[in-house]
């Protein structure tokens, strides 16, 4: 049972007796569970733009510092002495065949 007392402006006493009170549903859990994880995505990627924004506004900076550099410099551009290319080619000599011998596996 529930009670409830109230006093009306007219100085009467009001009491209701509720015998089943009325209580409201359950909270549907699907929704609030799809709502905290939807909010932590959301949140997430913003975070996750504003970061991207940030650097990528902090390398065209330096990027540009980077060329106003390279365009001041009062040096020529030379070849780096401490680099050697990666491919290089080599001749071989073809005169196995110095002794008049077979070289393919047979024995003579």
């Amino acid at each position: 049972m529930m009670f409830t007392y109230a006093e009306l402006p007219s100085g009467k006493s009001n009491l209701t007796v509720l015998k089943e009170p009325e209580c409201g549903s359950a909270p549907n859990t699907v929704t609030i569970l799809l709502a905290v994880v939807g909010s932590i995505l959301l949140i997430g990627l913003a975070l996750l733009a504003i970061w991207k924004l940030l650097v990528t506004i902090h390398d065209r900076r330096e990027f540009a510092k980077f060329q106003s550099e390279s365009s001041r410099a009062r040096y020529e551009v030379a070849l780096n002495p401490l680099y050697r290319k990666p491919i290089s080619t080599h001749t071989v000599d073809f005169t196995f065949n110095k002794f008049n011998k077979s070289y393919n596996g047979t024995v003579d």
